[in-house]
């Protein structure tokens, strides 16, 4: 049991005047706790960020560039890649806007309402990353189907179609546990956060 939890526990055994106290207290130390939890949101935001940047020059892709030149599908890759560069610029300009804003309220009700825009923000993010794993793999599916390349040569559109169907949906299972793994502690702490502070709300 930490800290919080102590104080927690005594404040609901404690009188009127010193609950006032307690109160306040605790949700210095509620806001705190959500501050760092939203740091660390944006702080993996920039490490995830940082790593796809960097993998463009650690691995080598020439060869899957060729496969997409001869499919057609190059330029539509590249596009979509630029454009999704300043999008997640913006959800990191989200989530250290959410810590900022966390850090600096002396409210209840507001620190309750930041709590769940960075809900939604991190929903959102999650969401977005998965939509782009889905067109990807709509769009490397028409490559295969109009220029088939390497052992796809040789398979009927149809299965071509049901196999990029069910790696798409085991890629999007595997990043939905990776998100689920990377910011679900997170946000389930800030959920309880959430939970306490309706809960003083209420006494106050």
């Amino acid at each position: 049991m930490d800290l919080l939890d102590n104080y927690k526990k005594a404040w609901d055994n404690q009188p009127e005047e010193i609950k006032k106290i307690s109160a306040l207290e605790i949700y210095k130390m509620t806001q705190e706790k959500s501050s760092s939890i939203v740091k660390w949101i944006f702080v993996i935001g920039i490490l995830e960020f940082a790593f796809m940047i960097l993998s463009t020059f650690i691995f080598d892709v020439s060869n899957d560039e060729k496969i997409m030149m001869a499919m057609g599908i190059y330029e539509f890759v590249q596009i979509s890649q630029y454009l999704t560069i300043p999008v997640l610029f913006y959800f990191l300009f989200l989530f250290y806007k959410n810590y900022k804003n966390i850090s600096s309220i002396d409210n209840t009700k507001k620190l309750m309402t930041k709590i769940k825009k960075t809900r939604r923000t991190v929903r959102n993010y999650v969401i977005f990353n998965l939509l782009y794993i889905v067109y990807i793999a709509a769009i490397m599916t028409f490559g295969m189907v109009r220029t088939p390349q390497g052992s796809f040569q040789n398979i009927p559109e149809w299965l071509i179609v049901l196999i990029m169907i069910l790696v798409t949906v085991i890629m999007l299972l595997l990043f939905w546990g990776f998100y689920q793994l990377l910011y679900g502690i997170l946000l389930n702490k800030l959920n309880r956060n959430y939970t306490e502070l309706a809960k003083l709300d209420q006494k106050e």
